[in-house]
């Protein structure tokens, strides 16, 4: 499945969008951001208030500074090759 996986992400339109590769966690050395989704709260655990606001500069921000972060704590050999 893997193998059938890697090969289909390189077959224009499989991914919907073409630049959706480019936010993949191993195009850019790091581990990819935190995901969230619906409801805003669940069992006292909040979505940022940034991805509720809708400025999507400050949310490409977020998202860069939540994987370096992630990266940071649990694969900082990964920056070792940046």
């Amino acid at each position: 499945m893997v193998l059938t996986d890697a090969i289909a992400r390189l077959i224009p339109g499989v991914l919907g969008h073409k630049d959706s590769t480019r936010s993949e966690s191993f195009e850019n050395s790091l581990l990819e951001y935190p995901q969230y989704t619906r409801p805003a709260e669940f069992r006292g655990m909040k979505v940022p208030d940034v991805l509720l606001n809708g400025n999507h500069k400050n949310i490409e921000r977020w998202r860069s500074d939540e994987a370096l972060k992630r990266t940071l704590k649990r694969r900082p050999d990964l920056l070792n090759s940046v």
